[in-house]
C-alpha cells in the first residue's frame, strides 16, 4: 500500500512542487490549504495550520507531513503559524511517530541579519525547537532566500550551524524534503541549510548527504 503525505502549503512555492514530486513517486498526498486546488495532489484539503481540527483531520493516517507555509509578515500572525501552527502539527504527529519535515529558513539563529522581518525569524526559531522537543520523527530544512527559477540546473550547498547566505529555488528544496522522507533513517534528527552552488555539486546519493550531517544536540 502507498505511503500517504500531508503536505501544509501544499499549493505554495515549495509546497506545489513536494506535492508533485511525491505523487510522481507513487505516494497518496494530501495537500492542505486556505485555497486547495482539487487536482493537484490525490485529495485537496481546505484547512489552515492554526486550525487544530484541520490539523487533526488532515493528519489522520498519515505516514509523513511536509510543513510548507508561507508567512505572514506581521508578528502576531508569524508567531500563530510558524510557531503556535507548527507547535500543533508536531504535537499531533507525535503519538503515531509521523515524520515531519519542517520548511524554515536561514537566519533564524540570526535575526538581527534580516532587519525588518526579525519577528518572522523569531517565530520560525520558536517552531523548529518546538518540532525538536516533541518527540516526533523530524527533519529541518533552512532554505536561502527563495527563487522561482527551475531546480536541478546547478550544484547545491548543503551547511549546518546557520553562518552561510545566498539563494535557491523553491523547486531544490521540495527535492531536498521529499528526500528526506525516502530516507528517514539518515535524516532525522536534524537541521540543516540548502543553498544553489554554481560551483557545487548536485546530489546524486542523498542518503548520504544526510548521513554526512550532525545531529541536533539533545533537548
Amino acid at each position: 500500500m502507498a505511503s500517504t503525505a500531508l503536505v501544509i502549503g501544499g499549493t505554495g512555492r515549495v509546497g506545489g512542487h513536494a506535492v508533485a514530486k511525491l505523487t510522481a513517486l507513487g505516494w497518496r498526498t494530501r495537500s492542505m490549504s486556505r485555497h486547495p486546488r482539487p487536482g493537484d495532489a490525490t485529495e485537496a484539503i481546505n484547512g489552515d495550520i492554526t486550525d487544530p481540527v484541520a490539523d487533526h483531520s488532515a493528519l489522520a493516517g498519515c505516514d509523513a507531513v511536509i510543513v510548507a507555509v508561507e508567512s505572514p509578515y506581521d508578528s502576531h500572525g508569524a508567531h500563530a503559524v510558524l510557531n503556535d501552527g507548527v507547535r500543533m502539527v508536531a504535537g499531533l504527529a507525535a503519538p503515531h511517530g509521523i515524520h515531519c519535515v519542517l520548511v524554515s529558513q536561514i537566519h533564524v539563529t540570526r535575526p538581527d541579519a534580516v532587519p525588518g522581518f526579525e519577528a518572522v525569524a523569531h517565530a520560525r526559531a520558536l517552531g523548529e525547537e518546538a518540532l525538536r522537543t516533541s518527540g516526533t520523527p523530524y527533519t529541518i530544512v533552512r532554505p536561502g532566500r527563495l527563487t522561482d527559477d527551475p531546480g536541478g540546473r546547478t550544484g547545491l550547498r548543503i551547511e549546518q550551524g546557520d553562518t552561510g547566505e545566498g539563494h535557491v529555488t523553491c523547486e531544490d528544496v521540495a527535492e531536498a524534503c521529499v528526500r528526506a522522507l525516502l530516507a528517514p533513517d539518515v535524516s532525522q534528527g536534524k537541521t540543516f541549510e540548502i543553498y544553489n552552488d554554481a560551483y557545487g555539486p548536485v546530489p546524486a546519493d542523498w542518503p548520504t548527504v544526510f548521513a554526512a550531517l550532525a545531529p541536533d544536540p539533545a533537548a
